[in-house]
């Protein structure tokens, strides 16, 4: 029998869990008549016939048996709860397609159900980096969407200005939107051997960069993953910088620089337990811009009145000033927040939505 009307969709993501979701929409009523030989509830009532919410246990029969549980999530929707295992899922998902049922993209079958917008706020949601962007990116549920209907409003009715300046006040939140589905970058730079495996080292938590006392160590960017306030942050360690650097080294140097200039957030490190070197001048001179971290600050202090009033004293080694270091750099990134209220893109298609209006 024909279900082309039915589509099917896993909900979990991929790979091996305790639980896969397989969500199925349609006539609920052809499902029930076309899986009848193939699920066999344990209360032996069809699956149409299933009040709406209830939880019903069951066994999917072919080749094999797999425990199941199945519920009625709505008029037209039904879950499968099956073992994580992809073969399970596979198994399943290829019964549904052999009866009819039209595999597709969770994304895809929201987007049929209830349009774009939700569907983009949904992508977004599943992509929260931290528990906290989560909370910003739930509540936008529903606001891209009335907020789309509002400025075609405002362009109906000739009042292009405001419909401009409503735009441009969301499309500034785009950045932070961005970042709520992907973390900060702060990039370390500095000369070689001044400690920056160590501080991102501390700064993580546990040991992920590569520590070791001879200059030039790192000569790839090392990344490693951390929360900052709830913020998700990506850290990267990179090649010594200094002018006397040759071939392979150099090509470190470069990509260290190319990262440091594309950074959200740039951390300068100095030892000042040496004096100043020309190439800590040249890159303070370089990047005035930069979180400059006076590091080693557990040893004697080399550098006295030429150390930069802003500069953080941090010491990895006895983790101190690692709370006011991790609190520059939240305000670096995170200057502000939108009010409670604001539309604020979270996807590439919200952002371009809104660039119409310009």
């Amino acid at each position: 029998m024909p279900a082309r009307s039915l589509t099917a969709a896993v909900w979990t993501p991929s790979g091996r869990g305790a639980v896969a979701t397989i969500r199925v929409h349609g006539d609920l009523a052809t499902l029930s008549e076309g899986i009848a030989e193939i699920f066999q509830a344990a209360s032996g009532r069809p699956l149409d016939e299933t009040p709406q919410q209830r939880i019903g246990f069951g066994q999917w029969r072919r080749d094999a048996v797999e425990d199941v549980v199945v519920c009625r999530t709505g008029p037209a929707a039904c879950e499968i709860h099956c073992h994580g295992g992809d073969a399970a899922v596979r198994r399943i998902l290829c019964d549904l397609q052999e009866f009819g049922c039209e595999i597709v993209d969770w994304r895809d079958q929201l987007e049929r159900e209830r349009g774009v917008w939700e569907r983009e706020h949904a992508d977004a949601l599943s992509r929260a980096t931290t528990l906290r962007a989560a909370g910003w990116i739930a509540a936008q549920a529903g606001r891209m969407d009335r907020a789309i209907a509002e400025l075609n409003n405002l362009v109906s009715n000739g009042q292009h200005g405001f419909a401009i300046e409503r735009a441009k006040e969301m499309l500034s939140w785009a950045d932070f939107g961005r970042h709520l589905t992907r973390p900060w970058d702060v990039v370390l730079a500095g000369r070689p051997n001044v400690g920056k495996s160590s501080l991102i080292n501390a700064l993580v938590g546990f040991e992920r960069s590569i520590v070791f006392d001879e200059p030039g160590t790192t000569r790839d960017v090392v990344t490693a993953a951390t929360v900052l306030d709830g913020w998700a942050i990506r850290l990267s360690d990179t090649a010594g910088q200094h002018g006397s650097a040759r071939d392979l080294e150099a090509a470190g140097i470069e990509c260290a620089r190319e990262a440091f200039a594309k950074a959200n957030a740039r951390l300068l490190l100095i030892d000042i337990s040496e004096p100043p070197h020309d190439d800590d001048q040249r890159l303070l001179g370089e990047w005035p811009d930069a979180i400059v971290v006076a590091h080693k600050a557990d040893l004697p202090d080399a550098w006295g009145e030429s150390l930069p009033a802003n500069a953080f004293r941090v010491s990895s080694l006895q983790r101190t000033g690692l709370i006011e270091l991790s609190s520059a750099i939240v305000r670096h990134v995170v200057p502000e927040l939108p009010s409670a209220d604001m539309t604020i893109p979270l996807t590439e298609l919200q952002f371009y939505e809104l660039v119409q209006f310009l």
